[in-house]
C-alpha cells in the first residue's frame, strides 16, 4: 500500500501515467524561470526533477499546466526570444534547447564535445546571435569559454576567454544598447572576475571584483543606463557605473543566483539569494531581505512581470510564491505544480483518512481527508529530510521519525 500511494504522490506528469491522479501536496523544486511579454504575460518555470515538464501560467500563477513535451534534462536557465513570444531557449550541460511553439516541442543542438554551458544571453537587436557562457576541456584542463551562435543556436563557435585552468563560469550578459559589448562572470585562482568583450566575443579583458566575492552567479545590465552593470556573487552584489571596469560591493547577502529589475521601474530590483529574496528600491545601491513567508530552500529564480510593478514571483524547493506588495508578503501559488519528491507516506492507525507525507526539501504534510487537502506541519527540530515515519502501537499519539542524515 505504501508503494502505491507514494507513486500517486510522486507523479510528475499526469499524461505520462494516465491511470493515476495526483492528490498532492502541490509544489516542488523550481530551478529557473522566465517571463514572456504576451498579453497577459506568460511565465514558464522548470524543475530540478529530470523528466518533469516545463510549467507555464498566463493567469498570474493561479493555475499552472505543462507547457508540452519534457526536456531530456532540466535546464539551468530559460531565456525568451526578444520579439517572438513562442520561442524560448534553455541549456543543460552540453545541450542547447530551443522551442518555437511555446514549449510544446523542443529541438536541441550540441554545444560541442567536452563543453558545458551555464547561462544564455541573446542579442536584442539581432536575435540570431546568442552567447552561452561555460567551460570547455582542451585536453589538459577545463578552460572558461564563450560560445557564440549566429543562427539561433543551431551551430556554435567556442572562444577561450583565458588560459586559467579549473575555473568556474556561471553568467553572461549583453549590453542592450551597444550589443558589441558582452560580459562573462568567472571565479579564477581566488579572484572574482568579470570579463568584458567589446568586439562581440572575439577578445576579452578581465576586471576584478572587490575582495574575494567568489562565484559570479549572475550578471545584469541596467535597462535605464547601460553603463551600470550588476554582478551577483557568493558574498554579495557588486555594481559598476563604468561598464564593468571598476566595481563597488553594495551588499553582503549570499548566493545571488539571479538579479532582475521591474520592467518600466528600473530602480526596483530583486535578487534570488538561496535562502531569501533581497530587494533594492534605489537602483541597487542598498539591499534588504524581503522573502519572509517563502517556504522551502534554495531560491534560485525571481521573476518581475511587465505592467505589474508591485508584483514579483520567486521559486524554491517548495514551489512558486507570489507577492503583490513588492515582496512585503508572499502567498503560495502552486495549483497545478505537482513535481514534489515524496519518499515517505505513513498512515495514522488511530485516525481514519489521516496520513503524513514527507516532501523533500520542503516540509512534512498531513491530510485528514484521504488526500483531498494537505496541511503543512511545523518544522521538526532542525532535522533534514525524513526517510521514515512510524506510530507507536501502544500509543498512536507518539510518532517516530527517522532523519535521512542520521
Amino acid at each position: 500500500m505504501k508503494t502505491a500511494i507514494s507513486a500517486v504522490l510522486l507523479i510528475l506528469a499526469a499524461t505520462a501515467f494516465a491511470d493515476w491522479t495526483s492528490i498532492g501536496p502541490e509544489g516542488g523544486p523550481i530551478y529557473c524561470g522566465t517571463v514572456v511579454a504576451t498579453s497577459p504575460p506568460t511565465m514558464y518555470v522548470a524543475s530540478t526533477s529530470s523528466g518533469a515538464p516545463l510549467l507555464k501560467t498566463n493567469d498570474g500563477g493561479d493555475n499552472w499546466q505543462p507547457a508540452g513535451a519534457t526536456m531530456s534534462s532540466y535546464p539551468y536557465v530559460l531565456v525568451p526570444h526578444p520579439t517572438d513570444t513562442n520561442t524560448l531557449y534553455g541549456s543543460y550541460s552540453s545541450v542547447f534547447y530551443r522551442t518555437s511553439d511555446a514549449g510544446t516541442t523542443w529541438n536541441q543542438s550540441s554545444l560541442g564535445s567536452n563543453t558545458y554551458g551555464n547561462d544564455i544571453a541573446i542579442n536584442p537587436l539581432n536575435p540570431e546571435v546568442i552567447y552561452v557562457a561555460g567551460y570547455k576541456h582542451d585536453g589538459s584542463a577545463w578552460r572558461m569559454t564563450s560560445l557564440k551562435s549566429t543562427d539561433e543556436g543551431q551551430s556554435w563557435v567556442p572562444t577561450q576567454i583565458d588560459t586559467f585552468p579549473s575555473t568556474t563560469v556561471y553568467s553572461v550578459a549583453i549590453d542592450p544598447v551597444d550589443t558589441n559589448v558582452v560580459y562573462v562572470g568567472a571565479y579564477v585562482d581566488t579572484f572574482s572576475i568579470v570579463f568584458k568583450s567589446t568586439d562581440c566575443g572575439t577578445s576579452w579583458t578581465p576586471f576584478n571584483l572587490p575582495g574575494r566575492m567568489y562565484y559570479t552567479y549572475s550578471l545584469y545590465v541596467s535597462p535605464a543606463d547601460h553603463n551600470i552593470v550588476f554582478a551577483g556573487t557568493l558574498y554579495g552584489v557588486c555594481r559598476s557605473t563604468d561598464a564593468g571596469e571598476t566595481w563597488t560591493r553594495q551588499s553582503t547577502n549570499n548566493y545571488n543566483y539571479r538579479i532582475v529589475s521591474v520592467p518600466g521601474k528600473p530602480d526596483l530590483m530583486y535578487s534570488a539569494a538561496y535562502s531569501n529574496v533581497y530587494r533594492s528600491t534605489d537602483a541597487g545601491l542598498t539591499w534588504a531581505a524581503c522573502g519572509a513567508g517563502v517556504d522551502g530552500t534554495t531560491i534560485r529564480t525571481v521573476l518581475a512581470v511587465p505592467g505589474e510593478s508591485s508584483t514579483v514571483y520567486t521559486g524554491s524547493t517548495a514551489g512558486m510564491y507570489k507577492s503583490t506588495d513588492c515582496g512585503a508578503t508572499w502567498n503560495e501559488v502552486n495549483h497545478g505544480v505537482v513535481i514534489g519528491k515524496i519518499p515517505v507516506v505513513a498512515f495514522d492507525p488511530g485516525s481514519s483518512g489521516t496520513a503524513y507525507a514527507e516532501f523533500i526539501d520542503n516540509a512534512i504534510f498531513k491530510t485528514t481527508d484521504d488526500g483531498v487537502s494537505w496541511e503543512r506541519q511545523p518544522t521538526v527540530l532542525s532535522c533534514g529530510n525524513v526517510c521514515n515515519i512510524l506510530f507507536e502501537p501502544a500509543d498512536p499519539q507518539r510518532r517516530w521519525m527517522l532523519e535521512a542524515s542520521g
